[in-house]
């Protein structure tokens, strides 16, 4: 069974795109294969989920990467095949690299009022030293519409080097539909989250699967190894009325 579609883009159309290269494409998974994984991961056990309760973040977090369940470690295992790290590679102009650890895997659920403020990710793996050049993700979101909010917004903004660096505005968002996949590159300038909170039924879930890939590219001022966080305020907000 052939899991996911070819990607539906090219590296001139990806590499071009504003602010910073990203991209998102519907249907990605075969069908089948979706909502099982899908149930699959409404089944886990609330015990295996560890809780993130911050000023910047409010979401439930996978604990073990290397216990998933039978799915989901399917998928990872494509996700990280040699075909589709070397697509990616054609696709984002750079030679990627497997994050052996694992540290910038995850498996994220929401519930009403979690969110994710906007953000530029780390540059650098905290203890492979390389740069963090890539990320895809995948949405599996359960009974989840437009109108229940938590979209991955892009923002412009400046570079993430200074302390003090603002953001300018917002360019675009990515409702976290069901079967959704989305990539970005990560530069100074990949300013992005979902700092709308989830506002859905009970029932309802915002399902993130996500996982990074590394280079040995430094041709960037980020030498973080944690994410920069921005609170948008109302003076931002305005400016995109």
């Amino acid at each position: 069974m052939v899991l996911f579609s070819k990607l539906e883009t090219t590296k001139e159309k990806y590499t071009s795109t504003k602010p910073y290269p990203y991209y998102c494409q519907d249907s990605f998974l075969e069908s089948t294969f979706a909502k099982e994984l899908q149930q699959e991961i409404l089944q886990i056990d609330d015990s295996k989920w560890d809780r993130y309760e911050n000023c910047f973040e409010k979401k439930y977090t996978l604990r073990d990467k290397y216990d998933f369940p039978p799915l989901l470690k399917k998928l990872f295992d494509e996700f990280t095949s040699k075909s589709f790290v070397n697509e990616l590679s054609e696709i984002s102009g750079y030679k990627l690299l497997l994050d052996e650890t694992r540290n910038f895997w995850g498996v994220h659920k929401y519930k009403n009022g979690d969110k994710l403020d906007i953000h530029v990710d780390a540059g650098l793996h905290p203890t492979l030293g390389l740069k963090k050049q890539l990320t895809v993700g995948l949405y599996l979101s359960y009974n989840f519409s437009k109108e229940n909010g938590c979209a991955l917004e892009i923002w412009e903004g400046e570079n993430v080097k200074t302390p003090d660096c603002k953001l300018i505005k917002k360019i675009d968002e990515v409702i976290p539909y069901y079967n959704r996949f989305v990539m970005f590159t990560c530069n100074d300038y990949s300013w992005h989250g979902n700092p709308e909170p989830v506002c859905a039924p009970s029932e309802s879930k915002r399902i993130f699967i996500t996982l990074s890939y590394l280079s040995d590219n430094f041709n960037y001022d980020n030498k973080r190894v944690k994410a920069f966080f921005i609170k948008v305020t109302f003076i931002e907000i305005f400016k995109n009325f």
